[in-house]
């Protein structure tokens, strides 16, 4: 306890001589924090900014912070004992910016948001350069913490990739699971992830953390809870909630399923680490960049850099709001990220005509109407004129895929745009809503 008094006395005159005033800095306290039979005790404070708490500072009691590398060479982003601090912070501080957790030897600076390592320091020798200038207090104020340099897209799809294939090759050695079982089961895994980073727990089936336990009880427990009927379960959600086809397991699937089954310890062990990724790692640039070969991310920076403003009549051509031509979609020539580029412009342009909606003189009552045997009708409308389900509209209407004739290569395109159609959701703060119309893009548009 010597020792750990020691540490808090070092740190305080340190954050004096960066500009914080004792009136900065709450009263260190002892929390307590458990999980299932666990249970871990930091000494916590908060640096305070403008009346709301910034900074939280962590000290772990009775154990070490962790080595960088023996965190970093299993693609993780943080330990279980951070885990639990964050989740502590989104119950009681929801609003704190940064943590930092340190003890005597070293020191991490986690973006509490995205669940990103922006600085970790190994020796205390290291925190004179790589930490100490960012906390200044009249540089925080100046926003220097937004200035630190934070990983690029494609370090971060590296990182997720390095994750995925180290776990897919434990996971196919224990059930013998093909390349293709393993990639599509993960991919939904992902995406799954990706919705509850932009949603939040709006369902029981998505709390990934009630896999969360010690690694060290973990390997000695006895009874466990079932992975495999996790899976089925989360991905029942988004089938039967949004009519997403894709999350649909085939028998394949369930093979593999059920072979996991045998592997508890080793799946809850997976399911673990899959809640020490950062956010940070679930987005659609993320997901382009670790999906996609270069050359499709090359093609379309080629031809956002020709035509970074898209004519959407010279794609789209629409009369009297029903849809004549659709957009034609080519990835193989421009690349997966700028078609869509244009499938985001197409719901674009239909959420312009909900701002100024028609009124009830274009359409006698709401309803899926066909007033042109050439062209696509609006679909479902209130009786204000607004149409409803814009993603499913557009994908029914206004957007079609040619060139991807494999089975496998639709399937790969189709992952993407569902992650395109939660981010518009979140985007545009457009409810969720079926997305049944999503294979109908591959069909030949009537012209």
């Amino acid at each position: 306890m010597k020792d750990h008094h020691k540490i808090l006395e070092g740190y305080l005159p340190v954050f004096h001589g960066l500009g914080w005033k004792d009136a900065d800095l709450t009263p260190f306290e002892t929390v307590t924090l458990r999980t299932g039979a666990s249970k871990r005790e930091f000494s916590l404070s908060f640096l305070t900014l403008e009346d709301r708490p910034f900074f939280a500072l962590a000290l772990p009691r009775g154990f070490e912070t962790p080595d960088y590398e023996e965190i970093y060479t299993r693609y993780l982003d943080f330990n279980f004992e951070i885990f639990l601090l964050f989740k502590h912070l989104d119950k009681t501080s929801p609003d704190t910016s940064y943590l930092l957790y340190f003890d005597q030897q070293r020191c991490y600076l986690f973006d509490v948001p995205g669940r990103e390592c922006l600085v970790h320091c190994s020796h205390p020798d290291q925190r004179e350069d790589r930490l100490f200038p960012h906390l200044e207090r009249k540089e925080v104020l100046s926003g220097s913490l937004e200035k630190i340099n934070r990983k690029s897209n494609d370090q971060l799809a590296r990182e997720l990739n390095g994750w995925v294939n180290l776990w897919s090759a434990r996971l196919g050695s224990h059930t013998s699971a093909r390349k293709k079982t393993l990639e599509r089961f993960m991919r939904k895994l992902l995406l799954s992830r990706y919705y509850r980073v932009l949603f939040g727990p709006e369902s029981p089936r998505l709390l990934f953390e009630g896999f969360v336990e010690d690694p060290a009880h973990l390997k000695a427990a006895r009874h466990l809870a079932s992975p495999p009927e996790f899976f089925k379960k989360l991905f029942e959600y988004f089938q039967s909630r949004f009519s997403l086809d894709l999350f649909k397991p085939g028998k394949v699937e369930l093979s593999f399923l059920h072979h996991a089954d045998r592997q508890k310890h080793l799946l809850n062990e997976f399911l673990l680490e899959f809640n020490l990724l950062g956010r940070i790692k679930f987005s659609l640039e993320v997901f382009l960049t670790a999906w996609l070969p270069q050359e499709q991310r090359l093609l379309s920076a080629r031809k956002t850099c020709m035509d970074s403003r898209t004519d959407l009549k010279k794609e789209l051509a629409v009369e009297d709001h029903i849809v004549i031509k659709p957009i034609l979609a080519r990835p193989k020539r421009d690349g997966i990220p700028w078609c869509l580029h244009l499938f985001d412009e197409a719901v674009q342009y239909w959420n312009k005509f909900n701002m100024t909606p028609m009124g009830k003189a274009a359409f006698s009552y709401p309803g899926s109407l066909q007033m042109d045997i050439f062209g696509a009708s609006p679909g479902k409308m209130t009786r204000e004129g607004r149409i409803l389900n814009l993603p499913n509209h557009t994908l029914r209407t206004s957007f079609r895929v040619s060139g991807l004739e494999k089975p496998w290569s639709r399937e790969s395109f189709l992952f993407l745009l569902c992650a395109k159609c939660f981010e518009l959701w979140k985007k545009y703060d457009i409810p969720g809503e079926s997305l049944d119309a999503m294979d109908q893009i591959f069909h030949k548009p009537i012209l």
